[in-house]
């Protein structure tokens, strides 16, 4: 796979854009708050469906595994700026906003490291995603949200 696919930068910028798509934070934040799951690892995953590539079971837990690292502090911030939200004004919510997606570029970076080595492989119709939310018992009804697609 070209390295230039695996582009930081790019996957942060697609990361960006899908997450404005509409459903697609709603869906994320459900993922997130009552699935525990990790929204970056569902954006990487989505990223590489849109890409045709593929992960085993093995390397998804691979990739869960390289946020042990970064997804205790990322957690203890999103907490903290919840609570305060009340309290603060809106220059320093904004402030830990700018935190947290600071946090949220790193460990993006971190599941692209653990990534890199990986010998993916092409296919027609990759479910990456779809994997990832079965593990975590996500609802199919919510999928389309979470892919910023149509409900058929």
């Amino acid at each position: 796979m070209p390295i230039e696919r695996l582009d930081p930068l790019r996957f942060w910028q697609f990361a960006i854009d899908h997450y404005r798509s509409p459903g697609v934070e709603h869906a994320c934040l459900v993922l997130q708050d009552q699935y525990h799951g990790n929204v970056n690892l569902a954006l990487l995953l989505h990223w590489l469906d849109t890409q045709s590539l593929a992960l085993s079971t093995q390397e998804i837990s691979v990739l869960l595994a390289a946020l042990s690292a970064s997804e205790p502090s990322l957690q203890a911030h999103r907490t903290r700026r919840r609570q305060l939200k009340p309290s603060l004004s809106k220059e320093l919510y904004r402030s830990l906003l700018d935190e947290e997606l600071q946090l949220e570029q790193e460990q993006q970076q971190s599941l692209i490291d653990a990534l890199s080595p990986m010998a993916l492989s092409t296919t027609r119709h990759p479910r990456n995603l779809s994997n990832y939310c079965r593990l975590l018992a996500f609802p199919a009804s919510l999928m389309p949200s979470l892919q910023a697609q149509e409900r058929l």
